[in-house]
């Protein structure tokens, strides 16, 4: 069976401050050959969760590696 998803992004999820599901916004922060996004709850701002999209075309794997090789 093939795949059915490229990509799927929440809507709503639950907040444990506010103590229901709420809208999510996405905070991304760039890193080297990947993407990390942070899922926060629209009405108080906590991160309710996070994902990272990883690059996989040539220029993204060389940011990696010269990331690895620069720590």
């Amino acid at each position: 069976m093939g795949r059915q998803f490229n990509e799927f992004k929440a809507s709503e999820l639950y907040c444990p401050k506010c103590g229901s599901s709420q809208p999510v916004r996405e905070r991304a922060s760039a890193l080297p050959g990947s993407k990390a996004v942070d899922l926060l709850c629209f009405r108080c701002a906590t991160v309710v969760g996070q994902h990272t999209v990883i690059d996989h075309s040539l220029p993204g794997k060389l940011a990696t590696l010269v990331g690895k090789l620069l720590k």
